[in-house]
């Protein structure tokens, strides 16, 4: 009680943890902690306990909720990787798909799998080439990227030419 009493003096100035401004220790609620809080002090501890207790529910709600999305997530990526290696392998296979193989010919066919997945040379195989296609495989709901987009719209804007080099 002694320290608390020489701790009352009103020329003692503290510094708040929080905010950093000074105050007078004078003006504050001090008392000895192991000894029955004052009303004051009380009231100020089940304050803060409510207040923590409404933090930890918060938390465990959005802890939850984060559980719930990573495994939407998880989930959306598994789809995603399957689609992808779906897509990779049918890029392969698909010149010997039979429906594919009954409209164009095999022997036609490049596998390039880089921004286009097959450039089909109509007629190559026969030795008198009539038109070239630019194919790319997709599964699923999987559009054309940015790159494969710019080379469908130069090929239907006719910017394609044949260089020799």
């Amino acid at each position: 009680m002694n320290i608390i009493n020489e701790l009352q003096d009103p020329s003692l100035i503290a510094q708040c943890p929080n905010c950093h401004g000074d105050f007078q220790l004078s003006k504050t609620i001090l008392f000895d902690g192991t000894k029955q809080f004052p009303p004051q002090a009380e009231d100020k501890k089940l304050e803060l306990k409510e207040e923590l207790n409404g933090l930890n529910q918060e938390i465990k709600d959005r802890l939850e909720a984060l559980k719930k999305f990573k495994i939407s997530v998880d989930k959306t990526s598994e789809e995603r990787a399957l689609s992808t290696g779906l897509g990779k392998v049918m890029q392969n296979v698909l010149p010997s798909y039979r429906d594919f193989d009954s409209q164009v010919s095999v022997a036609d066919c490049r596998f390039i799998a880089a921004q286009l997945d097959i450039i089909i040379f109509e007629g190559a195989s026969n030795n008198y080439v009539t038109n070239i296609t630019f194919m790319d495989a997709k599964t699923g709901s999987a559009t054309l990227e940015k790159n494969q987009k710019q080379i469908r719209d130069a090929v239907n804007d006719g910017k394609v030419r044949s260089e020799l080099f």
